[in-house]
């Protein structure tokens, strides 16, 4: 399961990555994000005859904006000046120029948007054709997210600036007349919309993209620590070839020791000078396999036979004594 959710989300942090990349484009290129038509009053107007308001249209994007005169069906198209000389200055007549302001004032944040979102997918492609570096994907799930916020800020600001410009023009002014502005959104507007949805989609793919990785990697080597502790005490219980009596034989050599019943026995054989010659009836005796003796026996056995030697030495020089010395 884990692997099939590493898979999936491979797949679907790129596309929805490039598909708010191409959306956000789009955004950028076209000039249909809002159509106004506005209500003015006509100055040919004599009470007969005439219309008392003539139509102004107005298509804006985030370059240029295209109007028309009133009554007048040619239509010319102006840049949007984002640094004027002249400060802006509402026209309670014409509104026609509170569209570029509110764009002037929104596309700060979308173009910071753009980068954000380039730099994040260049993160993203990183991180998915180096594998050491997958810290990137977190990265780029963060400027994704980061950019799809900045995006939605730019179209609040728009919103809320145009609105407070055009707000006394959007209600009607009597039940027979209808609102002296209208507008609708472009599909410009909607795709920026849209390009919010797919950055933020992206971002929270990749962070869960990044989040299964590190589930994996960490499973992996939680496994491979204990597979070395494993070897490392199968090596501390299996002797080598080589050194048969390892630390495993020592360990159990020092135990026995500790353990036997004759402690002083057992120190006084290890405690033997090897540089003693042994008689010939001791090298015969080393050839017969004696059975084995109780614990009495081998305890005591040793302190005995060497207090009835010393008995024995001394009967024998106080017999030697009282033969040669004369009377």
């Amino acid at each position: 399961m884990p692997q099939f959710s590493v898979h999936l989300l491979r797949v679907l942090t790129p596309l929805t990555a490039v598909m708010s990349l191409v959306a956000q484009g789009i955004v950028l290129c076209s000039n249909a994000w809002i159509h106004s038509e506005e209500l003015m009053p006509n100055p040919f107007y004599n009470g007969t005859g005439d219309k008392e308001f003539l139509s102004k249209f107005t298509v804006s994007g985030l370059w240029s904006l295209c109007y028309n005169d009133p009554g007048v069906n040619n239509v010319r198209c102006i840049y949007i000046d984002y640094f004027p000389k002249e400060e802006y200055r509402p026209d309670p007549n014409d509104s026609t120029m509170a569209i570029p302001y509110a764009m002037t004032r929104a596309a700060t944040y979308i173009f910071i948007s753009c980068i954000t979102l380039l730099i994040g997918e260049m993160l993203c492609f990183c991180g998915h054709v180096i594998r050491r570096r997958r810290i990137l994907t977190f990265a780029a799930g963060v400027a994704f997210i980061l950019s799809g916020l900045l995006v939605l800020m730019g179209v609040v600001i728009f919103i809320s600036s145009f609105k407070a410009e055009v707000g006394s023009k959007l209600q009607p002014k009597s039940s027979f007349k209808g609102p002296m502005f209208k507008y609708r959104y472009g599909y410009t507007f909607a795709l920026a919309i849209a390009s919010i949805l797919m950055c933020e989609l992206s971002g929270t793919f990749a962070v869960f993209l990044y989040i299964q990785w590190y589930k994996i990697d960490s499973k992996k080597c939680t496994e491979r620590l204990k597979y070395e502790d494993f070897l490392h005490s199968a090596e501390d219980h299996i002797p080598c070839r080589r050194h048969p009596r390892g630390r495993s034989s020592s360990r159990t050599r020092d135990m026995s020791r500790e353990a036997s019943p004759c402690p002083s026995t057992s120190r006084e054989r290890s405690n033997t000078n090897p540089g003693i010659p042994l008689s010939e009836s001791m090298r015969d005796l080393a050839y017969y396999n004696f059975p084995p003796f109780s614990r009495d026996s081998t305890c005591y056995t040793v302190s005995t036979t060497v207090d009835i030697n010393r008995e024995g030495s001394r009967d024998i020089v106080l017999e030697t004594l009282r033969r040669t010395t004369p009377v």
